[in-house]
């Protein structure tokens, strides 16, 4: 008798309903609705590979993606929240200064997006800008960064 309950592989279609571009566009826009994105932590930050082994530093939209990374090599490490404006102002001036690459929502079968920390600013500020072109009401309580603040160089 077959199993009622089980759940059926996705086959590839199903799983690749988002192309590359759309889950970036994703990531930026649900990082910045929420004011923070999620990383792993324990005396430094997860870091994980490039293909081409330069470092990269994992960070997930939610803490529920990082939670299904705490095993092997970071099952010690602890879930922590980055702020939106002390991600854009510290930690990618930092990433560009060690040159250092961005692994976004990384998946325990090695799936990622990789992205250069200047490109992610840039496409942040981008999104800002809209966004306030659109809704300047949100920037009023200061939880978001106005774009004419966040510098490029």
């Amino acid at each position: 008798m077959r199993n009622p309950y089980q759940r059926k592989a996705a086959t590839r279609s199903q799983a690749n309903t988002l192309s590359a571009q759309e889950l970036y566009k994703k990531f930026i826009e649900v990082i910045v609705a929420q004011g923070y994105l999620t990383a792993l932590f324990k005396e430094g930050w997860a870091l994980c590979a490039t293909p081409t082994g330069q470092a990269a530093f994992s960070v997930w939209q939610n803490k529920g993606l990082a939670k299904l990374l705490i095993r092997d090599n970071w099952e010690n490490y602890e879930i922590q929240e980055i702020a939106l404006n002390s991600f854009l102002l510290k930690v990618i001036p930092y990433l560009r200064q060690e040159n250092t690459v961005l692994s976004l929502d990384l998946t325990p079968e090695g799936q990622n997006i990789l992205v250069a920390p200047e490109r992610l600013l840039l496409d942040i500020k981008n999104y800002l800008y809209e966004l306030y072109v659109q809704k300047p009401e949100l920037f009023k309580d200061g939880s978001l960064p106005l774009p004419r603040s966040i510098r490029i160089n």
